[in-house]
């Protein structure tokens, strides 16, 4: 379990293909032990190897599938980072698994006064786990949703998050991994489930 603040961005030295998926190593000035769980970009990956600072992961086939990690991986990309919350952790973001829903592509990232606001399409499937004021997080980052539409949805993005995070490197395009808020997806199941049986369904 995380919350969505960023602690280090890290830096892909090495990708290695393997047998049903792919090894990585991130550089990163984090503090971590052997078998700890860190999110990278918002997903969840198991510490394999430490080498000073140096952290090998596993990126297992059903990772690859699901995250953004299936095409745009790379030596020399940065990477989100958050250690696993404790449970005397101060939650100052949102609760996030670690397991990726989707991705998303960035449609735009514009200056407004000191703040931007990047402009997301995520798949329409997914817009019933969006609501204007919840929470997504996108590579890992905890952010509130200010306006929904079918195809895209648009977050505020503050000057201290711009600076510490990956987003200052993206651009038009950009592929991201989208986790949408667990309280969220079990009300829209437990809904989904009610009305079913009722002979209704969400539209």
């Amino acid at each position: 379990m995380f919350t969505g603040l960023i602690e280090d961005e890290g830096k892909i030295v090495n990708v290695l293909n393997v047998a049903h998926g792919k090894r990585i190593k991130v550089k990163t000035s984090l503090s971590v032990g052997m078998g700890d769980s860190v999110a990278v970009d918002g997903v969840c990956l198991t510490v394999e190897k430490i080498e000073k600072d140096i952290l090998t992961f596993f990126l297992s086939k059903e990772t690859l599938e699901r995250t953004k990690f299936r095409t745009q991986i790379k030596v020399g990309q940065f990477v989100n980072l958050e250690r696993a919350l404790k449970a005397d952790s101060f939650l100052g973001g949102h609760f996030v698994t670690g397991h990726v829903d989707t991705t998303g592509k960035v449609k735009s990232i514009q200056r407004e006064g000191s703040s931007y606001k990047l402009t997301v399409f995520y798949p329409s499937d997914y817009g019933k786990f969006l609501v204007e004021k919840g929470s997504v997080a996108i590579d890992g980052i905890s952010l509130t949703v200010n306006e929904v539409t079918p195809v895209f949805f648009t977050v505020q993005i503050i000057p201290h998050t711009f600076n510490v995070t990956t987003i200052k490197r993206m651009s038009a395009g950009y592929t991201v991994n989208l986790e949408f808020d667990m309280i969220g997806k079990y009300v829209v199941k437990v809904v989904e489930n009610y009305l079913k049986k009722s002979g209704r369904y969400l539209i």
